[in-house]
């Protein structure tokens, strides 16, 4: 099912898609995590001590943050020259729906959740 959300999601024009199971969101999209996704998809960032400053946290806790999203495919780290560059590694990422046809199809009606 995964397989099929994500090619749905890229020829509606998400590009490249990463569908994660409810059970690697849990463990992988803590607070900090997120924060880290959301600068790295908002700024280039040169590298991995880069990312630390611009979040106000240690270097390594964020190399440790960055290996454990890496793990999941959510991150990619390049090498330049001396600096380890994290980057997304896909345009979007979704999480599976908690309920859902055995066929996906793409449908007119849907609802989104208001942001807080």
């Amino acid at each position: 099912m995964r397989t099929e959300y994500a090619r749905l999601h890229a020829a509606e024009g998400y590009g490249d898609v990463r569908v994660l199971s409810h059970e690697a969101a849990e463990r992988v999209f803590t607070e900090k995590r997120r924060e880290i996704l959301r600068v790295l998809d908002n700024t280039a960032v040169e590298s991995q001590r880069a990312l630390a400053r611009i979040v106000d946290r240690d270097p390594g806790a964020v190399q440790r943050d960055l290996q454990e999203l890496a793990e999941f495919d959510l991150v990619a780290i390049e090498s330049d020259g001396r600096a380890n560059r994290p980057v997304l590694a896909h345009d979007t990422i979704v999480i599976e729906p908690l309920t859902a046809p055995d066929s996906v199809v793409p449908t007119a009606s849907f609802s989104v959740e208001d942001e807080p």
